[in-house]
């Protein structure tokens, strides 16, 4: 019995190759840190992260927060058939093509399949490979359990590494002044087990499968699902945006979750209302956000007393210095500054240290200071926002 599991769970985990979503995310964020090369380099002449930032972030959180799913789905012998995760993955892909990582949410790609499985088997309508799906409707039940567990996880994920992915950006505001703004944007990868109405496996204890497809033996299979976002922020610190986002989605997967419940007793037509409640919950979140940004006073504008801190690339003299985005320069070398060219000046007057005096984001001021080396005394690695002249861009210093 142990060997034939072994077995099995390593057909599970060959399996996850056979699927296209984990190769389509690995295309996606490559294309994405591209996107992001040419749009910092266009704004700034120099880029914040290498190109394959984003793909070293893809993994290593998914994969924790996989191992951690599939203990649940396990456990509870969720099963679920080949041709849903088939359907799931051709959505992934589909509204990754469209949005991207902004329409990566669970909410989408597993709640428009339900809709699609529940509209095809209430019509009886005839698709090709979607025979086993007619017959038996039963995994239904368990569709918006993990609709809900995914929504919680995104959520989860985007408070603990939803800033590991942020890249500057300028744009002209309706009445044409330059203002900063940051992408938010992350894509993770979550390999999780499931089980497949169909295999050598049988049930090892009398209450196992808790969550079953009506079948007695099964087999696993390592699925990969594309969890994503993607917010443009300008009113407010970006940690704050993403915390308010992320508990906002936890709430709405704590709702799902909550009305899953019912979807055993009512297994006909709580599976699609659910999956509805999903999609306009996520659009509502991300609406929300969308007209609290342009109702909102712009944060990362000119100032008119110091300079203020839009970005900093990893690895110059100001991230060692631990300048973070929002804090303002207020002088160098005892220097008074309120753009980058006296900042700049300010900076020649001692080519081997710098001493700056930074107003941090509670309004309290702090003094930092770092040696400088023959070649790099003008290249803290700050990204600014200032006031330009038409066709003059903004430079990182």
């Amino acid at each position: 019995m142990v060997q034939l599991w072994l077995f099995e769970l390593a057909k599970g985990i060959g399996r996850l190759f056979l699927n296209p979503v984990l190769y389509f995310s690995i295309l996606l964020v490559l294309f994405a840190g591209f996107i992001r090369i040419k749009r910092e380099r266009n704004d700034f002449n120099v880029r914040v992260h290498d190109q394959f930032h984003e793909l070293k972030h893809l993994l290593p959180a998914g994969l924790l927060a996989g191992m951690s799913l599939s203990i649940i789905t396990i456990i509870t012998g969720l099963t679920i058939p080949l041709e849903m995760f088939a359907l799931i993955a051709i959505t992934t892909i589909l509204l990754g093509v469209i949005g991207n990582a902004r329409l990566l949410s669970p909410a989408y790609t597993v709640g428009l399949p339900i809709l699609i499985v529940f509209t095809i088997t209430f019509f009886s309508v005839h698709i090709p490979y979607t025979d086993t799906l007619l017959e038996n409707s039963r995994f239904l039940i368990g569709i918006p359990i993990l609709l809900g567990v995914l929504l919680l996880s995104e959520g989860i994920l985007m408070l603990k590494n939803g800033l590991k992915d942020v890249s500057p950006k300028l744009r002209t505001s309706r009445r044409g002044l330059t203002i900063g703004a940051l992408q938010i944007k992350r894509v993770w990868l979550l390999p999780i087990f499931f089980f497949l109405p169909a295999g050598p496996l049988t049930a090892p204890f009398d209450w196992w499968p808790v969550i079953d497809w009506g079948t007695e033996t099964y087999s696993l299979i390592l699925v990969p699902f594309a969890l994503g976002f993607q917010n443009q922020v300008q009113s407010s610190l970006p940690s704050q945006a993403v915390e308010r986002l992320a508990k906002q989605i936890i709430l709405l997967g704590v709702i799902i979750l909550a009305a899953s419940s019912a979807g055993f007793y009512y297994q006909e037509y709580i599976p699609p209302v659910i999956a509805g409640i999903a999609i306009l919950g996520r659009l509502f979140i991300s609406y929300r956000h969308r007209v609290r940004e342009n109702n909102t006073l712009y944060y990362f504008t000119p100032r008119n007393s110091g300079v203020m801190i839009l970005d900093i690339i990893p690895g110059t003299p100001a991230s060692k210095m631990e300048l973070k985005t929002g804090e303002i320069i207020q002088a160098c070398n005892n220097v008074a500054v309120s753009n980058k060219d006296e900042l700049y000046k300010a900076l020649l007057k001692n080519r081997a240290y710098c001493k700056l005096e930074v107003l941090d984001v509670k309004g309290e001021i702090r003094f930092e200071q770092c040696a400088l080396y023959e070649g790099d005394h003008h290249e803290l690695g700050i990204l600014f926002v200032e006031k330009r002249s038409k066709g003059n861009r903004d430079r990182a210093m």
